[in-house]
């Protein structure tokens, strides 16, 4: 928890600081997201890739052979608390599933990933978490606020599972992946079986 706050008052001072020289605000907030990957690099994990969601959209992580599930990562809400003059807590609740055939689907159901906010939760062999969210009110106040977007990192420590197609094999070896940004829904059919329809 401590390590909690004190990431969320580094990135009000970032954020709170006065642009220099020629930055726009566009530059400002990607340096601001660029500083909030560093810090969580080096306190939580190595980092293959990052992606900004947009709570009900998600991305893959694609398996090699058929018999390898694909995992999407979907983020469900992205929240900001404030107390009273500045924001004390953040909430970033995913849902991973897993998907065979690109047809069915079983959430994997694992406490971790009700709050992912500098925190490592398990996707496959590798590990998701969220190091940084924007577009969210900045007026003084109390209480949870949503936030447009939040910014999930990976790492994934093995190509073994995944489609080769979608991996390009690092030095280190850990991989990279081109990630595509979907809105994907999920129809339930019985048990803990969904039907998947992608776009």
């Amino acid at each position: 928890m401590r390590k909690k706050v004190v990431a969320v008052a580094v990135l009000f001072l970032v954020v709170m600081a006065g642009p220099v020289g020629a930055w726009s605000l566009k530059d400002l907030l990607k340096s601001t997201a660029d500083k909030a990957l560093g810090l969580f690099k080096r306190e939580v994990m190595p980092v293959d890739g990052y992606k900004g969601l947009k709570p009900g959209e998600g991305f893959w992580i694609e398996g090699e052979h058929f018999w390898n599930p694909d995992y999407y990562v979907q983020l469900n809400e992205s929240k900001v608390y404030w107390s009273y003059l500045i924001p004390t807590d953040v909430d970033v609740k995913v849902r991973v599933w897993k998907v065979y055939f690109g047809i069915f689907a079983f959430p994997v159901e694992n406490d971790q990933y009700a709050d992912i906010w500098w925190k490592k939760a398990p996707v496959g062999d590798g590990w998701i978490g969220a190091f940084f969210v924007r577009g969210f009110s900045w007026r003084p106040g109390r209480g949870w606020r949503d936030a447009e977007k939040a910014y999930i990192a990976y790492n994934l420590p093995s190509a073994q599972d995944m489609s080769v197609e979608n991996t390009t094999a690092l030095q280190n070896t850990t991989i990279q992946l081109p990630i595509k940004v979907e809105n994907v829904t999920f129809r339930h059919l019985i048990g803990g079986l969904y039907l998947v329809k992608r776009g």
